[in-house]
């Protein structure tokens, strides 16, 4: 678990053969920035250094960051290799 984040916690979800928690990203920067005072860079440089940076091994969370329907296109363009339809 993500220490202080719990009101970001999702639920859980399968990487490999483990269980880890999935947090949403946004939020935890949003908790970040309510309770520590931080501006939105000052959140997502913690976020980014302190969070997600960290490796828990087995037991590291996934920060989810959604996407707007603009943005899961331009994705999906980039996971697919050309010539795929």
């Amino acid at each position: 678990m993500a220490d202080g984040l719990e009101d970001a916690l999702l639920g859980y979800g399968e990487q490999g053969q483990q269980t880890v928690a999935v947090y949403d990203y946004a939020k935890c920067v949003e908790i970040l920035m309510r309770r520590d005072g931080m501006d939105q860079d000052e959140a997502d440089e913690s976020m980014n250094y302190k969070v997600t940076g960290t490796s828990l091994a087995q037991h590291t969370p996934v920060f989810l960051e959604r996407f707007t329907p603009e943005e899961t296109e331009s994705f999906l363009r980039y996971l697919r290799p050309a010539g795929w339809s």
